[in-house]
């Protein structure tokens, strides 16, 4: 089954992409959206906070890919005319521990 890429926000193609503004637009919203969050963070949240993030950034489309095709914890990430396969599974490892490791310091019986 083809599937085609979310419509993301987009400007000229002339834009050029700077790497240095999507990682602060996605370090910024991830930052926020957890600044709001109580209690554990779910792996569907955390990939769908990456979705959202990443959707923030003029020019990108973003999908999972399937895992069939590609497999586990694949990113599509489209701009332009150019598409990225990007394997985000030590990431969402990542932010899962680190937030984990935040909640049992505020809470030492926290358990995930």
């Amino acid at each position: 089954m083809a599937r085609k890429l979310r419509k993301g926000n987009s400007k000229s193609k002339s834009e050029d992409f700077d790497g240095s503004e999507v990682k602060k637009i996605v370090f910024h919203s991830i930052l926020s959206y957890l600044s709001k969050k109580k209690g554990p963070l779910s792996k569907l949240e955390i990939r769908d906070l990456i979705i959202d993030a990443l959707e923030l950034t003029p020019g990108l489309r973003v999908e999972w890919a399937e895992i069939k095709k590609f497999g586990k914890n694949k990113l599509l990430v489209n701009h332009y005319d150019k598409v990225m396969l990007l394997d985000m599974g030590e990431i969402l490892e990542t932010i899962q521990k680190t937030w984990d490791g935040y909640l049992e310091s505020r809470d030492p019986n926290f358990r995930h």
